[in-house]
């Protein structure tokens, strides 16, 4: 068997929902990665996974500074010298090292990848000029979704080198919490929650802030239950609007729990479990993969150019909805529509579950990076 290419993984952190992607990546025959990142989040509250004992990884702490750029150490040794067929870098033009290590690896002729969000939306002078030439500087982009795809190509870059590889959290890990779940278990939790084992339940989980527009779901479910049915509201997560929205819900009279932040998956599968949809009316991110992965469908805004790439798993009437940005009554309607029933139809389970086991897993992921890894043009990894 040929010796494997030998791969540099740069990310500021490897998040803690990474961990079946990095165990993904640990099982390939073609390649042996080597990651390079820090081990904490020292921006915001994303735990990191914990790899001092992994021989593959080496320290390589990151900072801000002048509030929008970012440098991280250690990049300039492994492109200039290490012994790596192919760099994966942080696809961020304002991580400054990036362009430093694209440029070092691509003149010793190594192939240069960037892992990165991509557009939103179409970019318009300066902006759009400082991206391109960044992104020029990679033999190729790994994208979270195809509208960032679309994008690029409609900005001219070739679609040859526009990887998209969606997103993904531990499928597996979530699918073994479930299974470990009783239905009286959850009967009980609903009743202990809610007094209350038959009412329809909308899950929200996210970090508490005006930015998710949390203020809207509750209006909304204000109007459902004077229309004179019952949905209840579960709140996983704190942040600095929790006293607002609580205060919100009582003159709304919506019957909210707020559990507080949860980190534990078997926890939160018994949470998702009691609910009959999410609901995210600011822009969804890996909250929807979340969801969908227990089955759970999602309703979040339908504009694009306001959303993250993760929002296109929602297929209107099938694992979701979509609702006109900032339209409480259109959200009543569509939260009224998923909440006829407390427990999520066989049907939408299936369909919700098959939408992350056919692109939003670890494993499609993984075999999409090592398709770009070797070259292959993206329409080959499509």
């Amino acid at each position: 068997m040929p010796a494997r290419k030998r791969i540099a993984f740069f990310n500021p952190i490897f998040a803690h929902y990474r961990r079946a992607l990095v165990r993904e990546l640990r099982t390939s025959q073609k390649f042996e990665y080597f990651l390079f990142g820090d081990t904490q989040d020292r921006y915001s509250n994303i735990p990191a996974l914990d790899l001092s004992a992994d021989g593959r990884f080496k320290l390589t702490p990151y900072r801000r500074f002048l509030r929008v750029f970012a440098w991280q150490r250690g990049i300039v040794t492994p492109t200039l010298f290490g012994d790596f067929d192919c760099f994966i870098l942080e696809g961020d033009a304002y991580y400054l090292s990036t362009w430093v290590g694209a440029l070092l690896a691509r003149l010793r002729r190594r192939r240069v990848l960037y892992w990165s969000h991509g557009w939103t939306r179409v970019d318009t002078g300066l902006k759009q000029g400082v991206r391109m030439l960044f992104y020029r500087l990679a033999d190729g982009l790994l994208l979270y979704g195809a509208r960032a795809k679309s994008i690029g190509i409609e900005s001219g870059l070739p679609a040859t080198k526009l990887y998209v590889m969606y997103n993904s959290l531990d499928f597996d890990h979530q699918q073994a919490c479930a299974a470990a779940l009783h239905t009286q278990e959850i009967a009980a939790l609903r009743v202990a929650l809610f007094g209350s084992q038959s009412v329809p339940v909308v899950i929200a989980t996210a970090r508490l802030t005006s930015k998710k527009r949390f203020d809207l779901l509750v209006r909304a479910l204000g109007r459902v239950n004077r229309a004179g049915r019952r949905v209840d509201l579960l709140v996983v997560g704190d942040g600095p609007e929790r006293g607002t929205l609580e205060s919100l819900a009582q003159v709304e009279r919506v019957n909210a729990v707020f559990v507080g932040a949860c980190y534990e998956e078997a926890r939160l599968a018994a949470l998702f479990a009691c609910a009959s949809v999410l609901v995210s009316p600011g822009e969804v991110g890996l909250t929807c993969m979340h969801s969908l992965g227990y089955g759970v469908p999602v309703i979040t805004h339908g504009d694009s150019s306001r959303q993250m790439p993760e929002w296109e798993a929602i297929l209107p009437g099938v694992t979701g909805d979509l609702f006109e940005p900032d339209d409480v009554e259109d959200l009543a309607s569509k939260v009224d529509r998923w909440t006829q029933s407390p427990i999520v139809s066989e049907q939408t389970r299936a369909a919700c579950l098959s939408r992350i086991v056919q692109r939003y897993h670890a494993r499609s992921q993984a075999r999409t990076i090592e398709l770009a890894l070797s070259g292959l043009p993206a329409s080959e990894a499509a």
